[in-house]
């Protein structure tokens, strides 16, 4: 039975792909951080290695053993100091490739981000229209530089996957985030919703990981990831809060007047040093929400034979059904 070493394995990814693995009969080690967290997993059967990636020492620790490493950890939050996320998200992705090397894994899969021109609509963006001039936070900035190391070293088999909006159960940064905004000053619908969102469930980014680690084709490869099912965002925030049951309360304000105080807010909190919790408003967001960004997934579909497995409303009512449960 072939050894998975999963970084990251309590996270949102990162509980799902231990249980995408466990349900094709590999065997899984869980790196992290977190002893109670960790504690949990064992009980399903998991070998367990406590560290932290920033470690190397600890990384090396963890990989002995591996046959295949998928790396989900990483700092992922929409605000934070530029040396927190260089440190995990780089240097934790530096110690990860050492530790491959030296003890010979198969294959690194590396989750990494898609990276566009923010400020652009496009429809139909390819693997190729990945922009590393991207500087709109720390944590964009950080996962194109941990990218870019990935694939420019040579000792290390690789694949790697640019997922866009992850969601489900256990999501902490977007579903959560809309619904809060709601309950306050309301979500934003740019060009009265018609912005195209492209997003993917969170089973469907675990399984695109475990196929860039089985198959051949995807050796060196990056691949899009998300539902194939661009929707207008309008659509997808009406069908959510009447899964939730609750009043959609649309904010209309003009794009460039929430980018311009978003940009504000942002230096204000830069200026006075203020990390530990986001402004009400970052460009991110602004972005996210306002501009039509739609990922062309054709090669993940026919090198990796990928396929959806939950559509987004399916996501939808599992969430609103969690959500009723104080399960989310």
């Amino acid at each position: 039975m072939e050894n998975v070493l999963v970084t990251g394995a309590y996270g949102f990814l990162g509980t799902y792909m231990v249980r995408e693995l466990l349900d094709h009969g590999y065997h899984v080690t869980a790196f992290g951080r977190d002893p109670e967290k960790l504690a949990r997993l064992k009980q399903e059967n998991v070998d367990t290695v406590q560290g932290d990636l920033c470690d190397p020492d600890g990384v090396m620790r963890a990989c002995e053993g591996a046959d295949y490493v998928i790396h989900c950890g990483a700092l992922l939050k929409g605000w934070g100091r530029r040396e927190e996320f260089l440190r995990t998200n780089v240097g934790g992705t530096r110690n990860v490739l050492a530790a491959c090397e030296k003890h010979h894994v198969k294959r690194l899969v590396y989750t990494s981000s898609p990276s566009v021109k923010p400020l652009e609509n496009n429809l139909h963006l390819t693997e190729k229209d990945y922009n590393e001039n991207n500087r709109l936070n720390y944590y964009i900035e950080s996962k194109i530089m941990a990218e870019k190391m990935v694939r420019a070293q040579k000792t290390v088999p690789w694949s790697a996957i640019r997922p866009r909006g992850l969601c489900g159960i256990g999501d902490k940064n977007m579903l959560p985030v809309l619904i809060k905004a709601n309950q306050t000053v309301g979500i934003p619908l740019f060009q009265k919703g018609n912005i195209m969102a492209d997003l993917c469930c969170v089973e469907n980014v675990a399984l695109s990981l475990r196929l860039c680690m089985e198959k051949e084709e995807a050796l060196g490869q990056i691949y899009h990831i998300t539902n194939g099912e661009p929707c207008r965002m309008l659509d997808l925030a009406e069908e959510m809060f009447d899964a939730l049951h609750m009043k959609l309360k649309p904010l209309k304000i003009p794009f460039g007047a929430a980018y311009g105080a978003a940009a504000v807010l942002e230096g204000i909190y830069k200026l006075f040093g203020i990390w530990d919790k986001a402004p009400a408003l970052t460009r991110y967001n602004v972005c996210t929400l306002g501009r039509s960004q739609v990922f062309d997934i054709t090669k993940a579909r026919t090198e990796l034979g990928y396929q959806p497995k939950i559509t987004i409303s399916e996501m939808i009512r599992e969430y609103a059904k969690a959500y009723a449960q104080g399960r989310a």
